[in-house]
């Protein structure tokens, strides 16, 4: 896959004329991630997820260019943590909007927003971008990941996603649990604490219930401030391989419908 910011500017312009190129544009967030892992988790997820797309673009006859990561998102839920960067929700809005608008203006026409954070205000803010973008005459522009208005099962964390995992309660594996710790283990092994995340006892809460009732931080879905939710201890690099190479194949899928084949 080739980087858009290692391309010289020739390069970027002959590329951008081409229409099989498609630019996927990383979403991720500086956030806390429990006591075992570190805060660049969404980050190097978004990336990660970029780079399992990729292939499968690229067998449908597309060039995928990889843009420079956002590494700043909207962490409402985590804000109160220490090293959590949380951008309100019109500053990333009208940061993915100008990204793309920008390298339209130079003629890239196809765009997949690639998106590991699920805090929901985050993803309101990736919706009024996408909307905006949506009115622009002449570019393409789709959702990979977590995604404003998805509704489980989805490509992140369907069936078969969840039974890739060892827990007992997969459907409560959410953050930092055994799927963020597994990502961890399989991409950035040394950034992994493992002596603590062997230690941390399985923590059971329905996130998407408390969400929906009001919660709106970290401290209201769990009172013990442990900063993770499912059982990390669980986690092995095998299943984070195996997570995101299934995560790649169904996401693209679901790009691929939205671009064109």
């Amino acid at each position: 896959m080739l980087k858009l910011a290692e391309l010289t500017f020739r390069e970027a312009a002959r590329l951008a004329r081409d229409r099989r190129s498609v630019v996927l544009l990383p979403l991720g967030a500086i956030e806390q991630h429990g006591p075992h892992l570190p805060l660049l988790v969404d980050w190097l997820g978004a990336e990660e997820l970029a780079r399992r797309i990729a292939p499968h673009l690229s067998r449908a006859g597309y060039r995928p260019i990889l843009a420079p990561a956002l590494p700043y998102g909207v962490s409402t839920l985590a804000v109160s943590w220490g090293g959590t960067v949380s951008l309100s929700t019109r500053t990333l809005s009208r940061v993915i909007v100008e990204i793309v608008t920008a390298l339209a203006h130079h003629g890239f026409r196809n765009f997949v927003l690639v998106n590991y954070q699920a805090d929901p205000d985050h993803l309101r803010a990736m919706a009024a971008a996408h909307r905006v973008l949506r009115r622009r005459r002449g570019i393409r522009v789709a959702v990979a990941g977590f995604a404003p208005g998805a509704k489980p099962p989805n490509a992140m964390l369907n069936d078969r996603v969840l039974a890739l995992t060892r827990s007992r309660r997969p459907a409560r594996e959410w953050h930092s649990g055994e799927l963020e710790t597994s990502l961890m283990l399989a991409r950035a092994p040394r950034l992994v604490r493992r002596a603590v995340a062997r230690r941390l006892r399985p923590v059971w809460v329905d996130v998407g219930e408390r969400l929906r009732r009001g919660a709106r931080t970290f401290e209201q879905l769990d009172r013990g401030r442990r900063g993770y939710f499912g059982s990390p201890a669980l986690a092995r690099a095998a299943t984070g391989e195996k997570v995101m190479a299934l995560r790649g194949r169904l996401i693209a899928r679901e790009v691929l419908a939205t671009l064109g084949r």
